[in-house]
């Protein structure tokens, strides 16, 4: 796979490959664009970092409503799940 990604951009690629997910608020409301607790992720997460791994087509998407409010679940599609075992184990600079 030709995908020249960071070091940020491959720390969340490889936790969401454990089977995380990051999870945003896409509700009109206050909290619209809030993400949830990365619980575990010891990385540096900025959202333009989970924006990269959707434009190099690697997640996928599933809305979930949490007391009345809509999030969208980012995960791993087959194509991310196969970069992040190409890329485990690998140093990276």
């Amino acid at each position: 796979m030709d995908t020249k990604l960071s070091t940020e951009q491959i720390d969340l690629l490889l936790w969401l490959a454990n089977g995380n997910s990051v999870d945003l608020c896409t509700e009109v409301c206050p909290d619209l664009g809030t993400v949830a607790e990365l619980e575990g992720f010891a990385g540096h997460f900025l959202k333009r970092t989970i924006y990269r791994l959707k434009r190099e087509g690697l997640t996928q998407e599933r809305d979930l409503f949490v007391t009345g409010l809509r999030w969208t679940s980012l995960t791993l599609n087959s194509k991310g799940r196969q970069l992040a075992e190409q890329l485990e184990g690998q140093t990276y600079a």
